[in-house]
């Protein structure tokens, strides 16, 4: 290797294994965990590009993968699809969380393997979610893609859940949605996410001021609350509103450096006029007017 290994995983993040330790303790950048494997070797999942990623799933006969409705790209022959809403009330649940109406499933049913391959909604990071080790964490809305169901027919559970915020200003001025997407259960859980992801572990009773924008995703037992920035010139002048969010551990977080409500505000939906008649011209006319 031209490149020594550590020097390649810090510059090539998704072809590392493991997180990788940073310079201050409970902070990893995270890497591309190794997937589950069939017995031939075959990875249960790979996430393919660098930026905009696709995440594709090697289909042996008989196992499924579910989404929300949008996200195929493309899949082979044999591979179906089943469509559902799973009952009023964790429908109800999907859509206040972010998620679509429908939630789609699709399963080999031939006898041969298949693929199947999902996309995010805009460019970015797939960070996939070993359920079994985080069996339940609480996300930003529209960040769930899709999950792998196991063998034993288990699935991701999505619903809407409450932010975690112990007071009434962490919940109105957090930087969190006051509902965010409950993802728990299941094998692997894939979320949509942009720029570079570092997690930090927080010990019992250790806290982190963030940017809400940055907060990926967090274990429920993180509390969340707010502390006012500072006096009158930092509130005016320093950019980042009255107060910063404030996370608590005990618990797990993800954030990432350019999350896609941030990336929004870079372009504002543009107003239009409401003004009618066509181009008046400088005259103050009102088009044209007809007439002789």
């Amino acid at each position: 290797n031209l490149l020594d290994p550590l020097l390649t995983n810090r510059l090539f993040p998704e072809y590392g294994a493991e997180p990788l330790p940073m310079s201050l303790p409970s902070f990893e950048l995270w890497v591309k965990p190794k997937a589950d494997e069939y017995n031939d070797g075959l990875p249960v999942w790979e996430i393919i590009g660098s930026d905009a990623q696709m995440v594709q799933f090697p289909l042996r006969p008989g196992r499924k993968v579910t989404c929300f409705s949008g996200a195929m790209a493309y899949m082979s022959d044999g591979i179906k699809m089943d469509v559902k809403l799973a009952g009023l009330g964790k429908t109800f649940g999907r859509l206040v969380g972010g998620g679509s109406l429908f939630q789609l499933t699709y399963t080999n049913q031939s006898d041969q393997p298949g693929y199947i391959s999902m996309t995010p909604d805009y460019p970015g990071m797939i960070i996939p979610i070993d359920m079994r080790q985080t069996p339940k964490i609480l996300a930003l809305r529209d960040s769930f893609l899709c999950s792998t169901i196991t063998e034993a027919g288990i699935e991701t559970q999505i619903s809407a859940g409450f932010n975690p915020s112990r007071s009434v200003a962490g919940f109105l001025c957090g930087g969190l949605d006051f509902i965010m997407q409950t993802i728990e259960q299941g094998e692997w859980s894939f979320l949509m996410s942009m720029g570079t992801i570092i997690t930090k572990t927080l010990e019992p009773g250790e806290s982190i001021l963030v940017d809400g924008q940055a907060v990926l995703c967090l274990e429920p037992s993180v509390v969340v609350d707010v502390e006012r920035i500072g006096g009158i010139a930092a509130i005016c002048c320093a950019g980042e509103g009255i107060f910063n969010t404030t996370l608590t551990g005990p618990g797990k977080i993800w954030m990432q450096s350019m999350g896609i409500d941030k990336l929004r505000t870079l372009f504002p939906v543009p107003v239009s006029s409401s003004g009618g008649g066509g181009d008046g011209g400088d005259d103050g006319g009102g088009g044209d007017g007809g007439g002789e």
